[in-house]
């Protein structure tokens, strides 16, 4: 979403129309009065100081129609089923031309002990704002889930490190537009990693996964930026099913 009032009561309204009992919700970089520190950093004489806590009201307002906008760190969900699964979540990405939720391109917020939020291990599925960086690897399939129009990797190699020890089973993002897509990485023996591609088809209007399994060694990767830069067109939101651990199927 994008940031301004207007725009986050237009995106839960539609979030609250969505017939599914839970609706998770993360901000980005263009969310700028959701980041008090941004805010606060970059205030003008005519800003309201105390938006960014009136906005964080307004997105936890509609949770009673299952929409759960969640801060950074790790989140514990029970399904009406009794299906239990946990979400690491963050809205932050390196640094990138002054907007909100940036940190240093050298910082690591998502291992070190030190930082406010690590990735815990144990975390079935990963909703961060940027995508992880794989290293290069010339006997991978290629990673592309952070490229841009120039090619080049955009993503976070610390949030890399972090999804290669933790193995969540899922591990969606968006943020680089044209990194649109999904790939798989199954984890080998010690940190050794294959990617693959996953095929998908479109089905009223949605993309659904042909994915029958998640290896326990396993992340499936998606990025699920919606919007096409330069065209009116946008990507179709992403649909699969995801098998937890210990329980009973899920969709997502």
């Amino acid at each position: 979403m994008a940031g301004g009032k207007s725009k986050y009561i237009e995106a839960l309204q539609l979030l609250g129309q969505i017939e599914a009992e839970l609706k998770l919700v993360i901000a980005g970089n263009h969310d700028l009065s959701l980041d008090p520190d941004w805010w606060q950093a970059n205030l003008d004489d005519d800003d309201d100081p105390f938006e960014p806590d009136q906005m964080k009201k307004l997105m936890q307002s509609q949770a009673e129609n299952g929409v759960q906008y969640l801060e950074e760190g790790t989140h514990i969900f029970k399904l009406k089923n009794g299906t239990e699964f946990s979400v690491y979540a963050s809205p932050y990405t390196p640094e990138f031309n002054g907007y909100a939720f940036g940190y240093p391109h050298e910082e690591d917020r998502f291992n070190n002990r030190a930082a406010a939020n690590p990735i815990p291990e144990n975390v079935d599925i990963i909703m961060s704002h940027g995508p992880p960086r794989f290293p290069h690897d010339e006997n991978c399939e290629p990673y592309t889930l952070d490229m841009n129009e120039s090619s080049k990797h955009l993503g976070c190699l610390h949030l890399f490190r972090a999804i290669q020890r933790v193995r969540p089973l899922l591990h969606c993002f968006g943020h680089i537009h044209e990194g649109y897509g999904a790939q798989f990485a199954s984890w080998e023996q010690g940190n050794a990693l294959a990617l693959h591609q996953v095929e998908s088809e479109l089905e009223n209007g949605l993309r659904r996964l042909i994915f029958t399994e998640v290896m326990s060694r396993g992340t499936l990767l998606i990025n699920a930026a919606l919007k096409v830069h330069g065209s009116q067109q946008n990507n179709h939101p992403w649909i699969l099913t995801l098998p937890l651990r210990h329980q009973t199927g899920m969709n997502i």
